[in-house]
């Protein structure tokens, strides 16, 4: 019996784990944009990381997604320096978010509420598309 119950809560902390898979990693927007602007003119170099804490370098440059540029928001698209991973990112004054692909997989990077200079990277458990009571009565 005893050996039932500890399979059952092996089983469940397995799966209440694996939903909530992330790492945190530090990030200095201000740096980064710094050097942006240094070096408008070439490529940069984006270093973040994945699920497991594993260093990715990402060859990046500016997309325009507007006619009229916006103040103090680039966004980007790169590859990753192994040639694996595609990604597409937002810079703002204060901070980045984006996502890159991994194997079909959409990893996306975001800073994490209440502590400076730290970021997120996962997988969303769920994402809500559309409306909830998408229908007319």
């Amino acid at each position: 019996m005893k050996k039932k119950i500890s399979l059952i809560l092996l089983f469940v902390f397995v799966g209440l784990y694996s939903q909530n898979t992330e790492y945190h990693f530090k990030f200095d927007v201000k740096k980064f944009r710094k050097e942006f602007i240094k070096n408008k003119k070439q490529p940069l170099q984006l270093r973040i990381f994945d699920l497991n804490g594993k260093e990715l370098l990402f060859n990046v440059t500016e997309s325009s997604i507007s006619e009229q540029p916006i103040q103090n928001i680039n966004i980007f698209k790169g590859i990753s320096v192994d040639g694996i991973h595609k990604i597409s990112f937002t810079l703002t004054k204060t901070s980045i978010s984006g996502s890159y692909s991994d194997m079909g997989t959409e990893i996306y990077f975001s800073p994490v509420t209440g502590k400076k200079c730290t970021y997120k990277v996962y997988i969303p458990t769920k994402i809500q598309v559309g409306q909830e009571l998408d229908f007319i009565k």
